[in-house]
């Protein structure tokens, strides 16, 4: 009885060690790469982004919609030029831009979330709901 006690002692000493690496080894493994969040408050009619610099890679966008009408966001790479205008002269022409990510239709006091991946530059975010646009409904995020 004596010899089993011991043999269960050591064995003890030399399985839970083992156990303990294994399982630390398998946690990390199994963690995600940490991500960036960027909040961004619309309000009629002004965007605002925080923070507004972020490093490039993994990133959550959350929108919170502040103001008593429905909005959008969408996120496109900057140009550093002028984003360019339907024919209508209220709203981006989406069908000549390359969208990052879109958040659509966030309902008054609702919150709207994307994943994306970001690579280093500039990006543009803005509303295109008729009008929105041109009263200043964008911003910029500067990824580095």
């Amino acid at each position: 009885m004596r010899r089993l006690s011991s043999l269960l002692g050591r064995l003890t000493l030399v399985v839970l060690p083992v156990l303990a690496v294994v399982g630390c080894a398998e946690a990390d493994t199994v963690s995600r790469a940490p991500h960036s969040l960027i909040r961004v408050s619309e309000r009629d009619f002004r965007i605002v982004v925080t923070p507004g610099h972020i490093p490039a890679g993994e990133a959550v966008l959350v929108v919170t919609n502040h103001g008593p009408d429905t909005h959008e966001l969408i996120v496109v790479r900057s140009r550093r030029s002028h984003l360019p205008v339907r024919l209508d002269g209220l709203t981006v022409d989406e069908e000549a831009l390359h969208a990052v990510a879109t958040v659509e239709g966030v309902a008054p006091k609702g919150v709207g979330r994307v994943r994306l991946h970001l690579a280093p530059g500039r990006y543009e975010l803005f509303c295109n709901m008729a009008g929105h646009f041109m009263a200043g409904m964008h911003s910029d995020l500067v990824v580095g």
